[in-house]
């Protein structure tokens, strides 16, 4: 509450008995907006597993670059909680990153691009490192990395950034992919040898194992990546045969497929898995931060989505700081506030340090990015080209508001709400473009004069779409529209 004289580790006790704090839980977003600023700044490195908090020679993990999903969740806080700069020492690594994943790519697998593997360091190397077979052989990480700076692009719209910096790295990592993906016995085209980040399974004759041909994450992420390839490619008016080669080759990509319990598949076969309570949730990249799964468009696959963290939960996942973090961004990208909160909530009851550093154990910092990044999510997503207002809500902020969150599109976007509904909303476009919002409820949308905005409307089961055409430096108004309220 305001005016709290109690320190933030009182607090915390407090809220770790049962008390309600949610403005410890805002002061747990700005503390991680705090920590990217301290940790990555211009011309600095990026946030490694500890930002730039080690105290140690030998320090966990050597307070590397986890590239299977650490040091991509550094970042997610950056677009949307407006620290783009922030994200800038993430791009000057992965541009050293490629040149050594250009040779890595050719002398490991003959392949042209470049690749990286579950893990780095200061120096940007991305061959295989380490001993552990559930982590090393894996070559998606650099093609995740990659979409941070096409993610950089959507939210800003730059031409030059997009020509100069993010399409030559897209167009990097997806001429690896066009050498090493095999077409399996199904028609389809697949990774192999790979795995499922750190996750094993059990085969037919109940022998544990995870390397693996097609593992559902790889697939998801080289969809993205050849997604990305594509529209920036055609915006760009470059590579029309290396389009013509990303549309053939995504078209013959696995897509999620569901399994005996419900859940998305996270391997070509529907195996046991090792361990149901897993920390590491790969094989819903297409939902969260992937836009491959859209809830409200495809229902059954949101379901299946919902039936994979609900197994996970039951068998004892997010058990890891980063994992819960993780998994409350999933919730939120399924329109579950509530649970998405109690995500959070277990978060920091059971995952902080008593200064709010996460802890795995020991401290690790992602889950403070993680976590900060699953509070914006529950109050605006703009992926799949539309802009949700207060998609995942939860009961226990009934009223509040937010300001400077960014969207894609060249958006920046203010949001109050009043006993659980908005109450109104204000958008900022930066560019002229079409803006689409998606809403489960009617919306008024005025210009800053209070004059109805020309736009189309479409409406199904699920909600209301509407676009409108933004013009550069206009603000546009959004409130509910009590009179189509029953």
């Amino acid at each position: 509450m305001c005016g709290n004289l109690q320190s933030t580790s009182q607090r915390l006790q407090s809220y770790r008995l049962g008390g309600e704090d949610p403005q410890l839980e805002a002061l747990f977003y700005q503390y991680g907006r705090y920590l990217l600023i301290s940790s990555s700044r211009a011309g600095s490195l990026p946030a490694n597993l500890q930002g730039i908090w080690n105290d140690s020679f030998t320090p966990p993990w050597e307070s590397d670059y986890h590239l299977n999903i650490n040091l991509q969740m550094n970042y997610w806080i950056a677009e949307t909680g407006n620290l783009p700069e922030c994200h800038e020492p993430l791009f000057d690594f992965i541009d050293r990153l490629v040149i050594n994943g250009q040779k890595t790519a050719a002398d490991l697998y003959g392949a042209r691009g470049f690749t990286a593997h579950s893990s780095s360091n200061i120096w940007a190397e991305s061959g295989l490192f380490g001993a552990w077979t559930p982590a090393i052989f894996w070559p998606m990480g650099g093609a995740w990395l990659a979409l941070h700076l096409w993610e950089h692009y959507r939210y800003n719209l730059s031409e030059a950034f997009l020509c100069e910096r993010a399409y030559p790295v897209l167009k990097e990592a997806s001429l690896f992919f066009l050498d090493f993906l095999v077409f399996d016995e199904n028609g389809y085209f697949i990774t192999s040898p790979s795995l499922s980040p750190e996750n094993s399974y059990v085969n037919e004759k109940g022998q544990v194992g995870s390397l693996c041909s097609g593992s559902s994450m790889d697939s998801q992420i080289i969809y993205a990546l050849f997604t990305a390839c594509i529209e920036a490619a055609e915006m760009l008016g470059l590579d029309e045969e290396l389009v013509g080669q990303w549309v053939g080759v995504r078209a013959q990509l696995p897509e999620p497929k569901i399994g005996r319990h419900g859940q998305i598949m996270e391997w070509a076969v529907d195996y046991v898995e090792h361990e149901p309570g897993h920390r590491h949730i790969s094989h819903l990249f297409a939902l969260h931060p992937g836009e491959q799964i859209i809830p409200h468009r495809m229902p059954e696959l949101g379901a299946a989505a919902k039936v994979t963290l609900e197994r996970r939960l039951q068998h004892g996942g997010g058990h890891t700081g980063w994992s819960q973090a993780w998994i409350a961004n999933f919730w939120a990208r399924l329109g579950e506030g509530d649970k998405a909160h109690g995500s959070l909530r277990e978060l920091l009851v059971k995952a902080v340090h008593p200064n709010l550093f996460g802890d795995h154990p020991p401290f690790q910092i992602d889950a403070n990015f993680g976590g900060a990044a699953a509070i914006q999510e529950m109050l605006l997503q703009s992926h799949g080209d539309e802009i949700r207002l207060l998609p995942a809500l939860p009961t226990a902020w009934s009223s509040g508001s937010v300001k400077g969150l960014r969207a894609r599109g060249g958006f920046v976007i203010n949001i109050r709400w009043q006993d659980g509904e908005l109450e109104a909303a204000e958008i900022y476009s930066s560019t002229a473009r079409d803006c689409t919002l998606f809403s489960e409820k009617h919306l008024v949308i005025n210009d800053a004069h209070q004059v109805p905005v020309t736009m189309a409307s479409l409406s199904s089961g699920l909600g209301y779409q509407y676009t409108f055409a933004a013009e550069p430096g206009e603000i546009y108004r959004i409130i509910l529209n009590k009179a189509e309220i029953k």
